[in-house]
This record gives structure tokens, sequence and C-alpha cells, in this order.
């Protein structure tokens, strides 16, 4: 991958350049780009060039991606445009961020619960106690609430049921 090519092409928001670019990304490679991708990804604005810097952060592999992506998914500036990047942390370990994780499964939208869910689903390591009661008790929060607006919805429903057409 041509690093000073993919910054002129980022610079001038050539997406399609840029994305040509980040396809040659190669795992052994390119470990000492990491940190170029890693400045470009949580600067710029344009949310397809830093879902293409994030998936070739992905191919990498390197570790040092982690912590800028949770920090992006986190960052209002993402909201509606998380799920690429919580693709993104699918070869890493994400048992230090289960927390968000989970926070990002109960709030966000299908995609982000896919994603998060398949994080969540990979997690093999060990979590610390107080961050899964966090997260169990969120989880059990939000089954209430379901719950409680199940039986609104019955009711509701039934009430139309009882009601007469004019």
């Amino acid at each position: 991958m041509d690093i000073q090519r993919l910054e002129s092409a980022i610079k001038i928001d050539d997406v399609e350049e840029a994305r040509r670019l980040l396809s040659e990304v190669s795992p052994d490679q390119d470990h000492a780009a990491v940190p170029i991708l890693i400045k470009h990804m949580t600067q710029t604005p344009n949310k397809k060039l830093r879902d293409a810097l994030a998936m070739a952060l992905r191919d990498i592999g390197n570790e040092e991606a982690v912590f800028p992506l949770i920090d992006l998914i986190n960052d209002p500036k993402t909201l509606g445009n998380r799920g690429t990047l919580l693709y993104a942390l699918e070869p890493f370990d994400c048992t230090g961020h289960l927390e968000t994780i989970v926070h990002h499964f109960l709030t966000g939208n299908f995609e982000v619960q896919a994603m998060a869910h398949q994080l969540l689903e990979s997690m093999d390591g060990k979590v610390p106690s107080d961050a899964l009661l966090k997260s169990l008790q969120k989880v059990k929060e939000q089954l209430n609430e379901i719950e409680r607006q199940r039986e609104v919805h019955t009711d509701i429903l039934d009430i139309l049921f009882e009601l007469k057409v004019t």
C-alpha cells in the first residue's frame, strides 16, 4: 500500500482512490501504516472513508486500532453509522469493552445490534465482575421495559378491538 498516495487521496476526499489503495493492505507488511490509518479514521468527517479505514485496520489486525474504534463508536458524530466500526472490532479481544458493546446492543439500530451481538457472542475472555454485573443489570432493565411496553400495547389492542365502527 502506498501511504503517500493514500494520504493525498484522503486530503482531497477521493474515497474511490483511497478504497483502491486500502484494498492493497497486507496484514504482514502494513503494520507501520497503522498510526496513519488511525489518525485519518478518527479525523475524517467522511463516513465512507472512515469505514474503509476501519476495515483496513481490521484486515491488518493490529490491536492499536481497538481504542480508537471504541472512541469512534461512542462519538456522537458516528450515530447511525456504527455497524461497520463494530464489525471492524471482530478480530480483536473486546472483553475490556463489555459495557460499551452492551450499551450499543441495547440502544443501536438493527445493524449495530447485530454486530454488538456478534462481538458479545465471540467473547471468551474473562471480564471484570463489576462490568459484567452492570451489563447484566442494563439488559434486565431493558427486558423489564420491553415487558411493560408489551402489556400496554396489549391493553391498547384490546381497547381498539372493543371500539365500534360507525
